[in-house]
């Protein structure tokens, strides 16, 4: 998905919406995307597309829903700082944490956030590429940015947020 994402960047530092082409994405890795609106400004992300494995795993559709009516507490600051950290650096984050969901159970996740922007300026929009699984994962979150063209580990940003289900 990186890849795509830096292919269609053309001459810009993030890709346009309209460049998108869920066929170009194809169907391995659409079930795990998301396309969110981002407002960095009130500190909120909006789902705009959702794949189908987002639906299976929360259990219903949240196309259209808030991040907040969705995650709350520590995890919600956790990812609402990811959004803002990719669309103020206007550059791609991955992140590795793990979280407790439903009934108490553990699931590790994995996600690559990538900026865009609707109209050439605002980085108001992140595609998202996110995979869940059960088990343990690292105690505390592990998130890296592309800087000068190489991945940054920057979780020294995050550890303080407690992220750790315990």
């Amino acid at each position: 998905m990186y890849a795509y994402w830096t292919g269609i960047k053309g001459g810009n530092d993030i890709p346009l919406r309209r460049d998108l082409d869920p066929a170009e994405i194809g169907p391995k890795l659409l079930p795990y995307s998301l396309l969110t609106d981002v407002d960095t400004s009130l500190g909120t992300v909006r789902h705009r597309v959702v794949g189908t494995n987002f639906t299976d795993f929360f259990g219903s559709d949240i196309t259209g829903k808030d991040l907040s009516s969705v995650l709350s507490g520590n995890y919600l600051d956790f990812i609402l700082g990811l959004y803002t950290l990719a669309c103020e650096r206007r550059t791609p984050v991955v992140a590795h944490s793990k979280f407790m969901w439903d009934q108490g159970r553990l699931l590790k996740t994995s996600r690559l956030i990538m900026p865009l922007s609707k109209d050439g300026s605002r980085t108001d929009m992140c595609l998202t590429c996110q995979t869940f699984e059960a088990g343990e994962g690292a105690t505390h979150p592990r998130v890296f940015i592309v800087a000068d063209d190489a991945w940054e580990d920057v979780s020294g940003k995050f550890s303080c947020l407690g992220v750790d289900p315990a």
